[in-house]
């Protein structure tokens, strides 16, 4: 509650511009190539490294006919790539919120799909205030957990996006949305990952955060995740089998913990620290022959890949106390990988995984194929042909 006080002059910002904008957008979908038919796409306004960003490219390279534009702040370091793909605007800027209160599709990772400020738009929904355009919900990573915003009525959106069987009937029987909402067409960034898959000698290590209310600047040093991960990357037996099997460990946390990350070191060139500016997620993933994570959702791309991985969970009541409450997906039962608790179990592992040759057990391989039932190349395919569907088969006409 505290939180939505301080936000206050945001929302009513917001619902200021949307009534002054609402007419002007109106006129210019009439009067305005640009603003017409339009499809608007983003990730969180700052980046393109997701499934929106796939989305827009196979849109551009595929479906040239659609009228699409993407969103990115002017200064981030993915606006290029993405400017050579097709028409950008500024995140926040005057014509971001002309094209978000003028497009027929609103198309995100995130909510509430392009929104200016993601939050007041999510919750000014809830009150019927929203833009006319169709709401588009690509996702961030596959749902494992009880994510109670992403539950109907909560967050209202005229498309869920499933990248697996598992997590489809767990949305379709306890999230609530209305019939045909949620579809089980694959995340689109998975077409990229077969595509791209190139092992390269590297062990990933890509943890996820703990929630916002988890212990932040000097107080982080005393917490379970800085105390474990710095010992890891500090560990004799670890450096000594990257030194023999001539391997690098790339250490990147999540995005909401990378404000952290030079709090930690390393003593060895073979354990990279990686920043968030410098290194794209997916190529990361593509590159790697093992990754290492605790309860991120990124075992799941992984896993696509049909690379091992190693879940490696010393906290799990912190964990629970500070992030999502657990929801369908049992680690011991569906995990594509071993769960350890130490981290002298952690580095017999990786050790294991090293002198199998980075190969999949078939216990897990099994898991991985009953979990994604369809595991192709057609992720953007299948969610182009709902969205045309949606928009009155127009994207197929213009």
């Amino acid at each position: 509650m505290r939180n939505k006080v301080k936000r206050l002059p945001v929302y009513l910002k917001n619902v200021f511009l949307l009534a002054v904008l609402w007419p002007v957008a109106a006129v210019l979908r009439r009067t305005n190539k640009a603003y017409r038919h339009l499809w608007l796409v983003m990730e969180r306004g700052f980046d393109a490294r997701d499934n929106a960003y796939w989305f827009f490219r196979y849109l551009r390279q595929r479906q040239p006919q659609i009228n699409a534009c993407y969103v990115i702040e002017k200064t981030s370091p993915d606006c290029d790539k993405v400017s050579q793909l097709g028409p950008t605007v500024a995140w926040r800027s005057l014509r971001h919120y002309l094209m978000y209160l003028s497009a027929d599709m609103l198309i995100s990772t995130h909510v509430q799909p392009a929104a200016p400020d993601l939050m007041a738009y999510y919750h000014l929904r809830q009150f019927g205030i929203h833009p006319r355009g169709k709401q588009i919900f690509l996702q961030h990573g596959i749902i494992k957990d009880d994510l109670k915003a992403l539950r109907y009525p909560r967050m209202k959106v005229d498309f869920f996006a499933s990248g697996a069987k598992m997590e489809y009937d767990y949305l379709v029987s306890e999230y609530g949305y209305p019939e045909g909402v949620v579809q089980y067409t694959g995340l689109c960034r998975f077409d990229n990952l077969i595509r791209g898959n190139n092992p390269s000698h590297e062990i990933l290590v890509m943890p996820t955060w703990r929630g916002s209310n988890y212990p932040q600047g000097d107080q982080f040093y005393e917490t379970a995740f800085y105390r474990q991960f710095q010992s890891m990357l500090n560990n004799p037996s670890l450096l000594r089998l990257l030194e023999e099997q001539d391997l690098k460990l790339i250490f990147y946390p999540h995005i909401e913990l990378q404000k952290e990350l030079d709090k930690f070191k390393s003593p060895s060139e073979r354990i990279i620290l990686a920043s968030w500016r410098d290194y794209d997620v997916q190529s990361l993933l593509m590159r790697c022959n093992l990754l290492i994570t605790d309860y991120s959702s990124v075992f799941f791309d992984v896993g696509y890949m049909e690379k091992p991985v190693i879940y490696y969970q010393f906290d799990v009541e912190d964990f629970l106390k500070y992030h999502y409450q657990k929801g369908y997906f049992s680690y011991e039962e569906h995990g594509f990988g071993p769960v350890v608790q130490t981290e002298e179990a952690l580095v017999n592992a990786i050790t294991e995984c090293a002198g199998n040759d980075f190969q999949m057990q078939k216990e897990y391989q099994d898991r991985l194929e009953a979990f994604y039932p369809v595991r192709d190349v057609r992720n953007c395919e299948r969610t182009y042909q709902i969205l045309c569907r949606m928009d009155g088969g127009n994207g197929t006409e213009r």
